[in-house]
């Protein structure tokens, strides 16, 4: 008998069908080469699930904090306010809960769900002219201090030769 391993979808079949042709227990743990119990717990949750095959995905391993329902709400709540920050965000999820999870449990959450860190970026008008993005200004005073910069340069040049 090998023990700790998963019994396979035709093993718990072969266990379940001699049990209902009227296999005893005993014999239907040597035909399958498995424990007494094992045909037992098979047979027990065929008869109370209704199925042969019993999935363990999902149930293995620590449960996360943040559930289906808390993850869509993150979602809702993301596409609703694009520029809020992560701080901003934690604060939301941790509002309704008695269980506070972490900026970072949240941040992880929301790279699960396809959100990246992002930076945003001023879009052109519709003319596509750079004034109108709202730097035109700030450009056109460092292009006169850039000038004004180099003649006093020049300037400079000028009176030592």
């Amino acid at each position: 008998m090998v023990r700790g391993r998963d019994l396979s979808d035709f093993e718990r079949g072969v266990i379940v069908g001699a049990r209902m042709a009227g296999v005893s227990v005993t014999k239907a743990a040597q035909l399958t080469g498995v424990s007494i119990g094992t045909v037992t717990k098979v047979t027990a949750a065929y008869k109370t699930q209704g199925k042969s095959s019993v999935s363990r995905v999902g149930n293995c391993g620590r449960q996360r904090s943040l559930g289906e329902h808390d993850a869509r709400a993150l979602v809702q709540f993301v596409k609703k306010n694009r520029s809020a920050t992560l701080a901003q965000v934690t604060e939301s999820v941790n509002a309704g809960r008695s269980h506070s999870v972490s900026a970072r449990t949240v941040r992880r959450q929301l790279h699960r769900e396809g959100y990246y860190k992002e930076v945003t970026v001023p879009r052109a008008s519709a003319t596509g002219s750079p004034e109108d993005c709202g730097n035109g200004e700030a450009e056109g005073e460092a292009e006169q201090e850039a000038e004004g910069h180099s003649d006093d340069v020049a300037s400079t040049v000028d009176q030592t030769s």
